[in-house]
């Protein structure tokens, strides 16, 4: 019979999954939280649970059934997915590199000549047009020149301009951050939104500060860290930071799918997504620069992802449905959200259609450089190996995901 030495956190979701069982119900089954369940699986193999709860799980392992134990062996014979590894061609950053990097700018002080906050903004609105197309090996590099002349010319200013310069510079410092978790490096990019945050201090930006919170749980659903989502979520909404409507409706969603990573019930979670529509109902992208870029389709996106989260991948789909024909997103974006797209197909019971969309995403994530695109891929293949059969397409995801 299958038997386990010393159970981790990824035996646990292993065994979880096995039994098909959502986290609430698994936690039920167990005797404890479901925030114990969702902690365990966070840390992956870093976290051994109890040796109370070792005996526990020994114990809902042997009740299993023969089908449930052979998913088991399997599940745990798999690699599940880890965190992409940094990419070392990719530009790193430190407070003393600033100075360096700016030198290779055109000097900062021939900005100047005009309205130098106006200068330095446009020049990161364009950076925020195109980095969907160029991606961030491309667009880190310019990034890095403006957050370094940024810093420069507020050394030499009186305070009030100071003050306006380093609002645009923590925008433009949450920027790079973004990009850098794009590209796969996490040190980086939590870097760069903790001096966000400090600029956005110094300015007096307290929308920007609650924005940060909301990018950091952002962040933290790459890792599938549920109990960090749920807290970073909740303080962006519930802090002194007036941040915009779209901001807080966006800041509720994602409080909504932390809930159902945590095994809260449909209603629960329902109750969350419909305010999040309420507020992204109140906004109008013109009133303010944070949150401007959140559309009625990428909520749509962002829902499916709930649902899929909530066990429920049939209402997932009917979400997706609803983005598919928007034309607004970027090529990076759109290839991202079809990854997610898949696991909801995979989980719907549509491993053809969902190895199909899988393999047009992983052309995009070559060319764009994104290590957010190839994680999720790592992750379908995770859930499609867990199905019995497989169809060509599948086979030739997992060649195409296996030789990167």
């Amino acid at each position: 019979m299958t038997a386990v030495t010393h159970w981790t956190g990824r035996e646990a979701r292993a065994l979880r999954e096995a039994l098909r069982l959502s986290i609430r119900d698994f936690a039920d089954r167990l005797g404890v939280a479901a925030r114990t369940i969702s902690n365990w699986e966070s840390a992956g193999s870093e976290i051994r649970p109890r040796p109370d709860m070792q005996a526990v799980l020994d114990t809902a392992l042997a009740r299993a059934s023969a089908t449930e134990r052979d998913r088991f062996t399997h599940l745990t014979s798999e690699v599940l997915p880890a965190a992409p590894e940094p990419d070392d061609r990719l530009p790193a950053v430190t407070a003393d590199d600033l100075e360096q990097i700016s030198a290779a700018l055109e000097d900062a002080r021939n900005y100047f000549d005009g309205d130098v906050v106006g200068q330095f903004r446009e020049r990161l609105r364009l950076l925020a047009r195109d980095d969907g197309s160029w991606g961030p090996r491309a667009a880190l590099p310019a990034a890095l020149g403006l957050v370094g002349a940024i810093d420069r010319s507020a050394r030499t200013v009186h305070a009030d301009l100071r003050r306006q310069l380093l609002a645009v510079g923590a925008r433009a410092a949450e920027f790079t951050g973004w990009l850098y978790r794009d590209a796969g490096g996490r040190v980086q990019a939590a870097y760069w939104r903790d001096r966000a945050t400090e600029w956005a201090q110094e300015a007096g930006d307290l929308a920007m500060q609650g924005y940060v919170l909301l990018r950091k749980s952002q962040a933290a659903w790459d890792d599938r860290d549920a109990p960090r989502m749920l807290t970073l979520a909740r303080a962006a909404q519930e802090g002194p930071w007036q941040v915009p409507p779209r901001v807080r409706a966006e800041a509720a969603q994602q409080e909504a799918r932390a809930q159902a990573m945590l095994g809260a019930r449909l209603p629960t979670v329902e109750a969350k997504l419909r305010e999040a529509r309420d507020l992204l109902g109140e906004g109008d992208p013109g009133d303010h620069e944070l949150g401007a870029a959140y559309t009625y389709p990428l909520f749509s996106v962002q829902a499916a992802l709930c649902y899929c989260e909530a066990g429920e991948p049939e209402r997932a789909l009917e979400a997706h449905a609803r983005w598919q024909a928007h034309h607004g997103f970027s090529r990076r974006d759109r290839a991202y959200f079809l990854c997610l797209m898949g696991t909801s197909l995979a989980r719907a019971g549509q491993p053809e259609e969902a190895a199909r969309i899988g393999l047009a995403a992983h052309d995009t994530a070559s060319d764009v450089s994104s290590s957010r695109i190839r994680l999720e891929l790592r992750r379908l293949v995770t859930v499609l190996r867990r199905r019995p059969d497989r169809p060509v397409a599948v086979q030739r995801l997992f060649d195409a995901v296996r030789s990167k």
